[in-house]
């Protein structure tokens, strides 16, 4: 093998890629590694793309392509990331969770399946060698949307869509198989007061929710302001809080969390509308845990929608996802009016979309960098961010914050 695959890819993952490739009967073969992400998308692993070119049986050109997610080796990152304890999430996921879903949904005789999210190949949870192998969907035609731009109405409605989907599988469980349920809640409880707990973490919050109150006018804007500055001086506390407590009613859900535009591939399929997208995947399920189905939804909607959009459709988004969630809960046998009243939701989004703002303000200010000024965080943690274009920032930021505002959201946890 090349050096390049030494350096990158452990032993126990070149392993796993060579049996995934042994079963499928793919001989004489050679490997090739290349970036598998951008900078700015992923922040506490290393992603790359293993391209494999070979022989069947038969002495016929074989192509294979995977995504392959390790952790780094660096052991002071590791510490503080908690690198391990990310791993051992997102392998439950993919290895268990998702496998949940899939037989509830072939029991049910579910027609239009929930599979938003990768093929998982192979994994390996040997500390230091964690890994993940992945279906590579760009050879599916899926397509990151460009980060430097909110998404437009198409693709926020598929999105709250899928999300209801997902979010209904959880809720059908809870129903139907407690018993199955109570091993979830197990594997999946919020991590979020370690994380939260970490000096560098803290450090980096800070600078993205100091970046954030900057783009609010003092005088023009004091009483959002004011708001927004005590959250930014108890947001800890608060945040802590939430999501502790969201998770542990009974209207949580397991949440996708991390729900960047980084994170969402779209495939387009129609052919007379091509730029409108047809199936969304969910990547990244490192932080996934049990929480409020709002803070994925405001997550995605303070995030990557701008002003003009939500003003137009912020309604529309949440009935959306609502009737989603509830038509999909239908399909499963569970009555989705009962396990999520849309006067919960309702509460909920006042109550805990503060979530969404706070991890809002480290993906937008991402989102307005210059690519070669993202800090590698393999190396340094702290996430001091240089803006690209300052005034475009400060418009988006604001708009969101004021908007939060007039949704009657909480800055606070009361």
């Amino acid at each position: 093998m090349a050096s390049t695959q030494k350096q990158v890819l452990g032993t126990e993952t070149i392993k796993s890629l060579e049996n995934i490739l042994q079963e499928h009967n793919v001989q004489k073969y050679v490997m090739k590694i290349l970036d598998g992400s951008e900078k700015g998308q992923n922040f506490t692993s290393i992603v790359v793309q293993v391209d494999v070119d070979g022989y069947d049986n038969h002495n016929n050109n074989v192509h294979k392509s995977f995504i392959v997610k390790t952790g780094p080796f660096n052991e002071k990152i590791r510490k503080e990331a908690k690198i391990h304890d990310l791993f051992i999430r997102e392998i439950y996921i993919y290895t268990k969770l998702f496998r949940d879903f899939e037989l509830l949904q072939k029991e049910k005789r579910i027609t239009n399946v929930f599979k938003s999210y990768p093929d998982c190949y192979a994994c390996t949870l040997q500390t230091s060698e964690e890994s993940i192998v992945l279906k590579n969907l760009k050879l599916s035609g899926y397509k990151h949307w460009n980060r430097k731009t909110p998404i437009d109405a198409n693709h926020a409605f598929l999105i709250m869509k899928e999300y209801g989907r997902l979010h209904a599988l959880s809720y059908a469980i809870r129903d139907q198989k407690f018993s199955v349920f109570e091993n979830i809640i197990d594997n999946t409880k919020p991590t979020w007061s370690e994380y939260l707990s970490e000096k560098d973490t803290r450090e980096s919050c800070n600078n993205c929710v100091d970046q954030a109150l900057k783009s609010l006018d003092p005088v023009k804007d004091i009483l959002v302001y004011n708001k927004f500055k005590n959250f930014r001086e108890n947001m800890f506390e608060i945040i802590s809080k939430c999501v502790n407590v969201s998770g542990s009613d009974h209207y949580s859900v397991v949440g996708h969390v991390d729900c960047s535009l980084s994170n969402l591939m779209f495939q387009y399929e129609d052919i007379d509308n091509p730029s409108k997208p047809t199936k969304v995947s969910l990547l990244d399920w490192q932080l996934s845990s049990l929480c409020s189905p709002v803070i994925d939804l405001s997550v995605i909607i303070l995030s990557s929608t701008d002003k003009n959009l939500r003003n137009e459709h912020y309604t529309v988004m949440i009935k959306q996802y609502y009737d989603s969630l509830c038509s999909m809960m239908k399909k499963l046998g569970t009555n989705g009016n009962q396990m999520l009243p849309f006067t919960v939701l309702e509460q909920h989004l006042k109550k805990y979309s503060i979530v969404g703002l706070y991890i809002s303000t480290m993906l937008i200010l991402i989102q307005y960098m210059n690519y070669e000024d993202i800090p590698n965080t393999m190396e340094d943690r702290t996430l001091n961010f240089k803006l690209r274009n300052v005034e475009e920032y400060n418009i988006r930021m604001r708009d969101v914050i004021l908007d939060f505002d007039r949704y009657g959201y909480n800055f606070s946890f009361d």
